[in-house]
């Protein structure tokens, strides 16, 4: 049975939380992280849907004793009829979206990208690292407003839980308390784990930052998803929708 979902989004700390919640007993990953069934594998014929059905109802395991998960970044970018045809197999699943200051999501995102392809950074001039940050899929997952209401318009919002990459630095027993409590797993196993481990970043991204006139510049593409967001989760975002220059200014008085 699948019982929750994180459908991203990219580079918003999704692999440190399958890292983390894998070690709980009472939580399992049929399928492991990035599995892509409901956005592709689905698509690609009944013999893929049964296999993804078998993982999750337990040919293979005997799966009574978990509650079950799939973590897939990509599904935050998904169709509605997507959504839709996950909604009827699953109507009750609980679904977790990790969000990101959207500027940031996309130039780490396009880091990941260039270092896959061994690839000069360098290369990147301010004007194309703008179009990049700005547009294709890389934008559309930092697009959380578009996300929101495309998921929000299918499952209720009782399902839909945000998580905030912005408290993995220190408040990251909270979110995974989040987790449990939504999914109805025991938050206090997380206790017994040491901090270092717990806090411990699953990928050690390279420290290339993005330049304040580029960051300036792609805030205003960002700034009603930013704006949506932080209305729906009532959580204050200023620190995202500063431009970097005034922020660099009112620090310095």
């Amino acid at each position: 049975m699948l019982d929750f979902l994180v459908i991203g989004s990219q580079k918003c700390g999704t692999t440190w939380l399958f890292d983390r919640l894998k070690m709980h007993p009472q939580l399992y990953f049929p399928v492991g992280k990035e599995g892509n069934h409901w956005n592709h594998q689905f698509y690609q014929g009944k013999l893929h849907q049964s296999l993804y059905y078998a993982a999750m109802h337990g040919s293979v395991v005997e799966l009574g004793q978990y509650l079950c998960g799939e973590i897939t970044p990509e599904y935050a970018v998904m169709s509605l009829e997507q959504i839709q045809t996950l909604q009827k197999h699953y109507p009750n699943v609980q679904i977790f979206l990790m969000v990101r200051n959207p500027i940031e999501r996309a130039w780490s995102a396009i880091k990941m990208t260039y270092r896959y392809h061994q690839l000069n950074l360098a290369d990147l001039n301010d004007e194309q690292a703008i179009l990049a940050i700005t547009s294709g899929r890389t934008a559309a997952l930092g697009q959380y407003d578009q996300i929101l209401q495309t998921w929000l318009s299918v499952f209720d919002s009782s399902q839909l839980h945000l998580l905030f990459f912005d408290d993995l630095p220190l408040n990251y027993r909270d979110l995974l308390s989040q987790v449990c409590s939504a999914v109805g797993a025991d938050d206090s196993f997380f206790a017994q784990i040491p901090d270092a481990l717990l806090s411990r970043p699953s990928l050690a991204g390279a420290p290339t930052l993005l330049s304040t006139q580029v960051y300036d510049a792609c805030l205003s593409f960002y700034q009603p998803s930013i704006r949506f967001l932080e209305a729906y989760s009532q959580r204050c975002l200023n620190a995202w929708s500063e431009p970097r220059q005034v922020a660099a200014a009112l620090h310095s008085l």
